[in-house]
């Protein structure tokens, strides 16, 4: 096994440079620019300093919807929640969207407590959209903050998101996400540790380059203007990317409020985990080159630049950089034989230290964030999980490609997608 390690090692440095591009191509094209920006990014998150403090009392009144389905166990945390925040609402709406168990009766007891000010219920599921788009029907706020029943928030929450609305520009914000039952087991313990880097360093990239094109469906901030503008939330799945493009669309900003923090609980076993993600990935090339192909198809005279820019990176980093693994998997192997293994080997050491830095990047940006339990499954993280992902969202792009599998995803009632075919 040893002499076998260090043939490999030996094998490789033995490559001049253009071969070892040649042999690790894949990772040079479609990862190492990914992880570069990320360094860049935390180093602005270490230099940037708020220079003064927003005027948030000018931006009127903040409402909150909460639309949940068969959310009688979270209902009452996720609203206790907010009434503990720094700067609590002045108004929050309940819509329960066709549960069938306690919800409807325990959002009412609430009501009767004064800890929210309207409950409004269907007796048939309509999905999340419609609900929310029930419940804007019976705000009043300036601002209304989408948040996700089973969510609890850091004190600041809110007021770090209303910060982000001081310009009026602004239309949509996302909040920094944290998992919080990270210590459950070895898997959600790696979904803490990728959305530290996807989320918490990831959209604070996409931010700094005005292409945040996803504000979270778990905890964001819509300005009432640009939301109805944008016609509320579209039915189906993705409804937090599909309002936020529609969002750009009109000419909104949209900001990523790194202070605002999230706290969700993530998928405990494999399957609902798999399922969650198959959903996310189909969801998105849904939208992103059916629904709104327009903002990639350079003969569109609706083509803008910086939306085409976003989903260009999408298009590049993530679709094409999946479909093609496999006939990279395949011509390493033909070209190279038994060494091919060595190469793969070689890609994934780079692959781990380029994690470990992005992390301790992502740590340390983050102040609130306590990475210290994470770090001994670093290792496990970029071995075992990430290619994991990768895996997933080859099998979801070429299932929403070829059989427009996101048509027939039972998170959304199946009339509502017989209205969208």
């Amino acid at each position: 096994m040893w002499e076998e390690i260090q043939d490999g090692y030996y094998y490789l440095i033995s490559q001049s440079y253009t071969t070892l591009f040649l042999m690790l191509w894949v990772v040079v094209i479609f990862e190492i620019p990914r992880y570069l920006f990320s360094f860049f990014t935390a180093l602005v998150f270490f230099t940037s300093k708020l220079e003064f403090e927003p005027d948030i009392v000018s931006l009127g009144k903040v409402s909150v919807i909460i639309a949940g389905h068969n959310e009688e166990e979270s209902i009452e945390q996720c609203v206790l929640s907010l009434w503990e925040q720094s700067r609590p609402p002045d108004e929050i709406i309940v819509v329960n969207d066709g549960s069938t168990d306690g919800m409807r009766q325990k959002a009412c007891a609430l009501l009767k407590q004064g800890l929210i000010h309207g409950v409004h219920s269907t007796e048939l599921r309509g999905g999340k959209s419609s609900a929310l788009n029930l419940g804007l029907r019976f705000t009043s706020g300036d601002i209304i903050l989408n948040v996700d029943c089973d969510c609890s928030f850091d004190y600041n929450a809110i007021k770090r998101m209303l910060e982000q609305f001081d310009n009026p520009m602004v239309g949509a914000a996302s909040s920094n996400i944290f998992v919080r039952n990270w210590d459950t087991n070895l898997l959600t313990t790696f979904q803490a540790i990728e959305y530290m880097i996807a989320i918490s360093l990831g959209k604070h990239a996409l931010t700094m380059l005005e292409q945040m094109s996803c504000a979270s469906g778990a905890f964001s901030g819509f300005r009432r203007e640009a939301l109805i503008q944008a016609g509320g939330f579209d039915s189906g799945g993705g409804e937090d990317l599909d309002v936020t493009l529609r969002i750009r669309h009109y000419g909104w900003k949209v900001e990523y409020a790194a202070e605002s923090i999230c706290y969700t609980d993530v998928p405990t076993n494999l399957g609902a985990l798999i399922r969650q993600r198959f959903r996310w990935e189909r969801d998105a090339v849904r939208l992103r080159f059916r629904k709104y192909r327009h903002f990639i198809n350079p003969f569109e005279q609706r083509l803008k630049f910086r939306e085409f820019f976003h989903q260009f990176e999408f298009l590049l980093f993530n679709v094409i950089a999946i479909l093609v693994l496999p006939f990279y998997l395949a011509w390493l192997f033909y070209h190279y034989g038994v060494n091919g293994w060595f190469i793969l080997i070689g890609a994934q050491i780079v692959l781990i230290i380029l994690d470990i830095i992005t992390f301790t990047l992502s740590a340390l940006a983050v102040k609130k964030f306590k990475p210290a339990p994470l770090w001994p499954y670093l290792l496990g993280y970029s071995i075992f999980y990430v290619n994991l992902m990768r895996i997933v969202r080859l099998y979801s792009y070429i299932q929403e490609w070829v059989f427009k599998s996101s048509y027939y995803d039972t998170y959304a009632p199946s009339k509502v997608h017989r209205v969208r075919e």
